[in-house]
């Protein structure tokens, strides 16, 4: 007879991911707080942000080579010793030759961290408790990314304590992962990418996940800069970014429900339509704009555009066979990465030259083609699939491809898996019966939700100021 209760086995890799994003959240908002009081454009510090989410991207496509020789206990270790390194290294950079390589190994770093802990958990959990673990580790992911912003409220942006905040809790996470007995899952595997695939599979898919990085990932950097040029103090602008996390967080799952009613792309309709009207009025917003009514706008614009990956991720899913639900939702957490890379130095640049306002016409006019784009496609109706043969829901995060690998939907029957040599011991490949090949298991690239993978994302969303890291 089969337990329904979740093990036990998997509070310590989730103890460690939420001592990791209470460290990632405490930079969450402080950080382009931090670079703008230390006299940096808002140009530059976008590129900072594009730095640590091209690390994101590179760590979720080659973290497998540095994990596969020294195996994943050993690896995590380093991966959190050295976003710790780099995260307390930010102190003692005198300028942007050396802040830039710091936030890539923060963003690589982070990114590595999401495949061992995800790893561990494709090992410990069993299928029919994925859905229900996977949800534990979504609002674990949300919850503390959020509470390490609030943490931030009143630390001076220009001292060491926000740092080293960071760095301790990074550093506490391997007490549960080290210290304590889990058993060690199969190696992740490389990422396959299959962007054309998933381009003719879903395109509006493709560009949710790509719109969510543009805008949202953007708005992690963009939103403590906006908030601070109309006059709103270091607290008022920290509760405001812990808006965008849990309004990210907490609205999915709404929005998912109605996603399973209908077809996916009216959800994705209202969303766009949602995002249009709150970025409309966040253009008009002053330091006299009621606090309460920017807190839920910014909490608004935070769920919809959240929202954008997990319910592209599972209009994608609708479309594709089984076997093709690792290496697709993989190239969509790549695709978010590249918008996360993209959308923080346009969206800076776009403040810098113009006003702090010009960001929301930046998000209307590419809201704006990606709504017509799917009502478009709406239009045509082609290749449609009924509701009733659809997986339900569920938040993606945006963290790392690895996720896809071990969530219900994406698993064969157990008999259906294979024996591979790990350091010349044979183990079984727990992801190979996902439909998972040579080349398809674990990193596609940011999270990100986030997240991220963001629901990647996350976190993206991770890296949402920290790509949510």
């Amino acid at each position: 007879m089969t337990s329904t209760s979740i093990p036990l086995r998997v509070i310590p890799p989730l103890t460690s991911t939420a001592l990791i994003m209470v460290g990632s959240g405490v930079l969450g908002s402080l950080l382009p707080l931090r670079f703008s009081a230390m006299g940096y454009s808002p140009g530059v510090i976008g590129l900072f942000a594009t730095a640590e989410a091209l690390g994101f991207l590179v760590g979720c496509l080659y973290a497998h080579k540095i994990i596969a020789p020294v195996g994943l206990e050993r690896a995590y270790a380093t991966f959190a010793g050295m976003k710790a390194v780099a995260v307390l290294g930010l102190h003692f950079a005198g300028g942007a030759p050396a802040i830039v390589p710091l936030r890539f190994l923060i963003g690589l770093n982070a990114a590595g961290l999401a495949i061992v802990v995800e790893s561990w958990l494709n090992a410990l959990v069993p299928n029919e408790q994925r859905g229900r673990v996977l949800t534990i580790y979504v609002l674990v992911y949300g919850l503390f990314f959020g509470a390490g912003q609030l943490l931030g409220q009143k630390l001076n942006v220009l001292g060491p304590e926000m740092l080293i905040m960071s760095g301790i809790a990074t550093t506490l996470a391997l007490v549960p992962m080290v210290a304590i007995d889990v058993r060690a899952p199969v190696l992740p595997h490389a990422v396959h990418l299959e962007i054309l695939k998933a381009m003719r599979t879903s395109p509006v898919s493709v560009l949710a996940c790509l719109l969510n990085g543009l805008i949202l990932t953007a708005f992690t950097t963009v939103g403590p800069l906006f908030s601070e040029r109309i006059g709103f103090d270091q607290q008022h602008i920290v509760v405001l970014m812990a808006c965008v996390s849990l309004g990210g967080l907490f609205l999915q799952w709404p929005i998912g429900y109605f996603s399973d009613k209908v077809d996916r792309r009216y959800a994705l309709v209202g969303m766009g339509g949602c995002i249009l009207a709150v970025a409309t009025g966040l253009i008009f917003v002053n330091d006299q704009t009621p606090f309460l009514l920017l807190a839920v706008a910014f909490a608004i614009f935070g769920g919809c555009g959240e929202s954008l990956y997990a319910v592209g991720v599972a209009h994608a899913n609708d479309r594709a066979a089984t076997s093709d639900y690792v290496a697709l939702s993989s190239t969509l957490l790549f695709v978010w990465a590249l918008g996360a890379s993209i959308g923080p130095t346009t969206g800076t640049y776009a403040i810098q030259l113009t006003t702090p306002r010009a960001f929301f016409v930046y998000v209307i006019a590419l809201t704006l083609a990606f709504t017509l784009f799917t009502m478009w496609r709406l239009y045509r109706k082609r290749f449609g699939r009924s509701a009733p043969g659809r997986e339900e829901f569920l938040a993606y995060p945006q963290t790392s491809p690895e996720i896809y690998a071990w969530l219900p939907y994406h698993r064969e029957p157990s008999g259906t898996t294979q024996p591979i040599a790990v350091n010349g011991k044979e183990s079984v490949d727990i992801n190979a019966a996902a439909g998972v090949n040579a080349a398809a298991g674990v990193n596609a690239a940011a999270g990100v939700n986030a997240a991220g993978a963001a629901n990647a994302a996350a976190g993206a969303n991770v890296t949402a100021g920290e790509t949510r890291s």
